[in-house]
């Protein structure tokens, strides 16, 4: 390997066959990684079986890998679904993150083998194809190879994307978009390789693709390059006015594609059915992380946290933030951060180098959110800076959408491209200052013969040991379960008619949506877990529900849920609940032994129906709307029930399974029957 030029073009190579042979084995290697992380999948379980969790996020996820496939070819529109919130409307697909690129590509894959298998194998290349297109974009302004690959590393297995792999968040650890917008930008601005009017139209599509991967990200991608490319400018004034020419016929074809392509998805976003007002989430602006999180891993690294647990997974997920214990997707150490201030001298004149820090230095700050010093459960101890400048914009449309947390994802990008510069900065030096030490060291010539190998292995170990240090707070492999499909949705769900309203137990969460696509999606789901408004307009995240759906909520939570108040036991709750089955057209109610308290809930829908279930393949079912009047319930009937029918202390409710309706029933009666 010979010294490398002052060149920031890569050297060309000796042969196509060399540059797919390097490409194939960059790739395979970090597919490769992303088996070790899924070892216990891929290697010690079953990849249609075993995942995360059958709960939380990942079963969500198979949902949404299952939707836009079943509605396309099905004759369904994928932006808006009935197939979950039944008989309330549905869900508008284009503000809820429904991935509908990436689950159209896995779809044979869901239709052979089953959502958990492409599940799987998404999860698993996911941050393979980030990596690799981030070290696509290295080579575009280095030439050391071993710089750009572990750039890319850094970039396809951050911190932000290990965190986000376990919940299948394909959204966040799916990360094309900044390393090839970077690549056809650095081609419209500099190198002018193809003629402005085609990377418009490559512009144009790498956008129309992003949005319907994740619009959140795009808009975050767009807030921050926009930003980035002002700056530059401001940098440069002369050197950008030099360009307007190919940026107006760029930007024109560009904008031309998207106005073409989004303009009625992003019709759907803001004025279609079953759209949301304001946030997604509650105090969405204000889930931030912490500006010590950049170098401080936090604590517990190896320990899964409650957050973690509520959103389905249970190992360890790598660096934390502040009292909550919040993902922290922003941790670089402090090792990596310093040698990225030190390595400032090597290209402290490179625009190129300081738009990059401009972009993780933007991404930074936004990802602060709009609060600093939260402490849990304690409003009065939340500070709201005003120089936090997501105030600025966390209000405006599509970008509100946006949880600052997630602009670690940029920041990681930036560190990445500067990582792989900073690397290819210290080989050129160190090379070209060996090289000529051995052009006047005449007496041992010899020590020096390849100065670029000799530097090159002592600047690629340097790169390794900096990012061991984030390497370590991660538990590898990740903690999977084997999570066979409940028998009731295996032998009776195939055989519903199409169209008919289940409401399963638990309801709360997203467990049936995944029982729900793994039976793919013969039924409609009552209920669900998605972005969709209230009775106000606002998402029914940001405001406690009520009425039936709060009754359901507390009678059958997830088992991770935070929910701490008492099961509903009051006839008033029965009526609201008999009345919303009958509203939203439900044809048969599936109490599972999967949720909280399954007996309890098998006698509290006793009571809204007025008679007992079938017991079948380990689920208490009712068919048909409720016909027989509700039995009147007292304010300790059902929890004696429950209580009394599990009998001596071992028992379990599937040991006499009908004991609890038929109790709540003969207590009915006893206490003067139905009303």
């Amino acid at each position: 390997m010979a010294a490398p030029s002052s060149h920031t073009e890569p050297d060309t190579p000796r042969s196509p066959t060399a540059t797919v042979a390097l490409h194939l084995a960059v790739f395979g290697g970090f597919v490769a990684l992303g088996v070790v992380l899924w070892w216990r999948v891929w290697i010690t379980g079953h990849p249609t079986s075993t995942f995360t969790c059958q709960c939380g996020d990942p079963s969500q996820e198979l949902w949404f890998l299952t939707w836009t496939p079943w509605a396309i070819i099905h004759g369904h529109s994928p932006f808006l679904s009935n197939a979950i919130f039944a008989g309330q409307g549905g869900a508008n697909m284009m503000v809820n993150t429904s991935w509908m690129v990436p689950s159209v590509v896995v779809a044979p894959i869901t239709w052979l083998f089953g959502p958990i298998a492409s599940f799987n194998l998404a999860a698993t290349v996911a941050p393979a194809i980030s990596g690799w297109c981030c070290f696509v974009a290295t080579r575009k302004v280095t030439t050391f190879v071993p710089g750009q690959v572990l750039g890319g590393l850094l970039f396809g297995f951050s911190p932000f994307v290990l965190q986000n792999d376990p919940f299948g968040h394909l959204d966040f650890t799916l990360l094309f978009f900044p390393p090839l917008a970077f690549i056809l930008l650095f081609d419209l601005f500099v190198t002018h390789r193809r003629l402005p009017a085609r990377v418009g139209a490559l512009i144009g599509a790498l956008v129309v693709v992003q949005f319907f991967t994740s619009t959140e990200f795009l808009a975050m991608c767009v807030l921050v390059i926009v930003l980035a490319l002002i700056a530059a400018v401001l940098m440069a004034p002369r050197v950008a006015w030099a360009q307007r020419g190919r940026v107006v016929i760029a930007g024109g074809v560009a904008a031309g594609i998207v106005v073409v392509a989004l303009a009625y998805p992003l019709w759907f976003i803001l004025f279609g059915p079953r759209r949301i007002v304001g946030f997604p989430w509650a105090n969405s602006p204000q889930l931030g992380t912490t500006p010590s999180a950049i170098v401080n891993a936090g604590r517990d690294l190896h320990a899964g946290s409650l957050f973690d647990r509520i959103g389905g997974y249970f190992g360890g997920i790598g660096p934390n933030s502040g009292p909550l214990h919040l993902p922290s997707g922003v941790f670089l150490g402090s090792l990596l951060v310093g040698f990225l201030i030190v390595s400032a001298v090597t290209w402290y004149r490179s625009r190129l180098a300081w738009t990059m820090v401009l972009v993780a230095a933007l991404a930074w700050l936004f990802s602060f959110g709009t609060t600093l010093g939260t402490e849990a459960g304690s409003a009065a101890q939340q500070v709201h800076p005003g120089w936090l400048p997501w105030r600025l914009f966390s209000h405006l449309p599509l970008v509100s959408d946006i949880l600052p947390i997630r602009f670690g994802a940029l920041v990681m990008f930036g560190a990445a491209m500067l990582l792989a510069i900073s690397l290819d900065r210290w080989w050129s030096i160190g090379a070209r200052a060996l090289s000529d030490r051995a052009a006047v060291t005449a007496t041992r010539p010899v020590r020096y013969r390849r100065p670029g190998v000799t530097i090159g292995a002592l600047v690629t170990v340097v790169g390794m040991g900096l990012l061991v240090p984030i390497a370590l707070t991660n538990t590898v492999p990740f903690v999977v379960a084997s999570s066979p499909l409940p028998t009731w949705f295996a032998a009776d769900a195939p055989h519903l008619a199409p169209g008919t309203i289940v409401l399963v137990v638990p309801f709360a969460g997203q467990s049936a949506m995944g029982w729900q696509a793994q039976t793919s999606l013969r039924f409609a789901l009552a209920g669900g877990f998605a972005v969709v408004p209230g009775a106000d307009g606002h998402s029914a995240f940001v405001h406690p529900p009520g009425g039936a759906v709060g009754v359901l909520n507390r009678l059958s939570p997830d088992p991770q849920t935070l929910t701490t108040t008492p099961p509903p036991s009051s006839p008033h709750d029965v009526a609201e609940v008999r009345a919303a089955l009958i509203l939203w057209g439900v044809d048969v109610v599936v109490v599972t032994h999967l949720g909280v308290q399954p007996t309890f809930a098998a006698g509290f829908f006793t009571a809204v129906f007025g008679r007992v279930p079938t017991y079948r393949h380990g689920a208490w079912v009712w068919n048909g709307p409720p016909t027989s009047p509700p039995i009147a319930v007292g304010a300790s009937i059902l929890a004696d029930c429950a209580t009394t029918a599990m009998g001596a202390p071992s028992a379990t409710a599937t040991d006499q399974p009908m004991a609890t309706p038929d109790c709540v029933v003969a207590a009915g009666s006893h206490t003067g029957g139905s009303t």
